[in-house]
């Protein structure tokens, strides 16, 4: 009876052992949740930094890209205006 209580106690103080342990990791996962979190949120917010950035440039180009054909068309209807000397 003796041997049963015994073994039944190492038991007990071995489970105490093991969840002790797993509350240690179980915080350390909690952290790294949160880490990882914090780097998605970052990431995404990155990726919604970058996609305004390429939508500036793309306006900026197609701004660029009409005064050129402005500048073209005023060259066309007055030649030699925007020419460099050298051409002359």
């Amino acid at each position: 009876m003796h041997s049963r209580i015994k073994r039944l106690e190492e038991l007990v103080a071995g489970a105490s052992e093991l969840i002790a342990r797993l509350k240690e990791e179980n915080v350390v996962l909690r952290k790294q949740v949160e880490l990882l979190t914090a780097a998605r949120n970052k990431a995404a917010s990155n990726t919604a930094a970058a996609r305004e950035l390429a939508d500036f440039k793309a306006k900026v180009r197609r701004r660029l890209e009409r005064i050129c054909a402005k500048i073209e068309k005023a060259n066309d209807l007055q030649p030699g205006l925007f020419e460099e000397e050298d051409e002359q």
